[in-house]
Parts: structure tokens; C-alpha cells; sequence
């Protein structure tokens, strides 16, 4: 699967680089502000992960991989969770966040096969 050149896929790039960022810095040790923040602050990294890469191939006018994309979503989200349970020492991986991450992705591929059967 190759991405297009364009804004979405450069700033789909920058999102998930400061995904990764987010993933190694220690953990806030303030009380969240609402009951299972992270699950939601989960399902907004991956959605606006994956709707970036819906956005990268609409707008380059290939087909969006659907699959591949949830495969990517589903590697990234088991990845990220074995990293902060394995190489961080303040997070802890954890399924309910990898089900949030999941959640996420398949917004977001709903949202854009409803705004690419609009147009």
C-alpha cells in the first residue's frame, strides 16, 4: 500500500509520530478529568489517525484501503500497548485501551464510506 503525497498523508504522518511521542513520556499524574479519559483520548488518537488517512487517499483520488487500514489500526493499537507495558515504566498496556483504539479506527472508516457515499 503506497500513500499519496499530500497534506493529509504529511499531517497524518505528524499525528502519528506525536502518537508515539505521547506513548514514551511519562504519565500524568493528575486525576483525569472524567471518568475513563484515556478511553476516550484513545478512540480520538485513532480516530483522527485513521480519518488523516481516509482524507490522504480520497484526496490523492485513490480508493481507500478500508482493510488495510484497519490492519494497520489493529497493529498500531496491539503495538502501543505491549510498548507501555513492556518499555515504560509509569503506563501499563491494557485490552480496554486497545478496544478504545479499535473503536476509533472504525469511526472513522464509517465516517469516511458515508462522506465517499455522499459525493
Amino acid at each position: 500500500m503506497n500513500l499519496p503525497r499530500n497534506r493529509f498523508a504529511l499531517l497524518s504522518a505528524l499525528w502519528f509520530a506525536g502518537g508515539i511521542y505521547a506513548l514514551l513520556r511519562p504519565a500524568e499524574t493528575a486525576p483525569p478529568p472524567f471518568p475513563h479519559f484515556d478511553k476516550a483520548a484513545h478512540l480520538a488518537l485513532f480516530f483522527a489517525q485513521i480519518w488523516l488517512l481516509t482524507k490522504a487517499f480520497k484526496t490523492g483520488k485513490l480508493p481507500i484501503p478500508y482493510r488495510s487500514l484497519m490492519v494497520f489500526a489493529l497493529c498500531f493499537a496491539l503495538f502501543s500497548e505491549c510498548a507501555q507495558a513492556w518499555f515504560t515504566v509509569t503506563r501499563t498496556g491494557s485490552l480496554g485501551d486497545v478496544l478504545a483504539d479499535l473503536t476509533g479506527a472504525v469511526l472513522a472508516l464509517f465516517a469516511a464510506r458515508a462522506a465517499d457515499r455522499m459525493d
